[in-house]
């Protein structure tokens, strides 16, 4: 019996290398698009559950929004604690990670350093700190402006005072953004970091004519709090889009107040207006405009 064994030739192993060298070069790139793919649709998930939350807290809330936040002052001391709309809805949520869109890096360590006030600086309540800074953080921010006006009321002896929309007032809640994923920071060269940001600014006001979109301001106040709207001259800023931030291959997942959510492109989240820094452009079509109540 010949038991000789036939080895490879030289050739033959740079041939099999060159193979695997360009099946890895074809695939690897499918593999790194479907794992985009799956976070998109984790946090497009995660934007349903948040919707969800929040439509139930309106049934127990005589249909009102919840509001941005409680009192301004970042600080979850038991004796009187500030909570923002995630800290606020995590009765029917049930999970801080809802907050969280899987596309961002950000762990919940550097969402808690990065706040104003760390968990690690109050000790005596520390648990209760981070779930804030968690829920501040939080990678889905909601269109303030139009659910939960924040009235600056120095004549009433309040600096500030949020308000949550009433459902009835959302005349169009198919058409009416409600939360989107946004941005705390960013860094010299314009990666995210921190989070995201608990609230958002739409990307203009008033529509042709001077006519003001935003609901009114509570009785007494005198002006209201806001981010710097959009700055679109700025592009490394962290609210060039209002705060906004496309997590996703340039897309943003987007909430509306009819529970519904999609994937979003920042052109069509400002469609119908001529966006301008700080409010200075107008809504030209608000039947397009999808951020005000109409």
């Amino acid at each position: 019996m010949n038991s000789h064994k036939k080895a490879f030739t030289l050739i033959e192993l740079l041939v099999v290398i060159a193979i695997i060298a360009i099946l890895a070069a074809i695939l690897f790139p499918v593999f790194a698009q479907a794992k985009v793919a799956a976070k998109k649709t984790a946090c497009l998930s995660n934007t349903k559950q948040y919707l969800t939350g929040t439509h139930m807290y309106l049934a127990d809330f005589d249909d009102r929004f919840p509001i941005i936040q409680y009192r301004n002052t970042y600080d979850a001391n038991p004796l009187m604690p500030d909570q923002t709309v995630g800290n606020i809805c995590q009765p029917y949520m049930k999970s801080l990670k809802i907050l969280s869109s899987p596309g961002s890096s950000t762990g919940d360590q550097e969402r808690d350093d990065t706040s104003p006030v760390p968990s690690s600086t109050r000790p005596a309540y520390q648990q209760e700190q981070l779930k804030f800074n968690l829920g501040l953080k939080a990678d889905y921010g909601q269109n303030t402006q139009y659910y939960s006006v924040m009235n600056y009321c120095p004549n009433i002896g309040l600096i500030f005072m949020a308000v949550g929309t009433s459902q009835n007032e959302v005349n169009a809640p198919a058409e009416s953004i409600y939360i989107v994923n946004s941005v705390w920071d960013r860094t010299s060269t314009g990666a995210p970091s921190g989070g995201g940001n608990w609230g958002l600014d739409p990307p203009c006001r008033y529509a042709t004519g001077s006519i003001d979109t935003f609901p009114r301001l509570a009785g007494g106040c005198t002006g209201r709090w806001w981010w710097g709207g959009w700055n679109p001259g700025a592009p490394l800023a962290w609210n060039v889009w209002g705060g906004v931030w496309p997590y996703h291959s340039q897309i943003a997942n987007t909430g509306f107040s009819d529970s519904h959510a999609k994937a979003m492109r920042i052109p069509m989240l400002a469609a119908g207006c001529n966006v301008q820094t700080a409010w200075s452009g107008f809504i030209f079509d608000r039947a397009a405009y999808l951020w005000d109540l109409e």
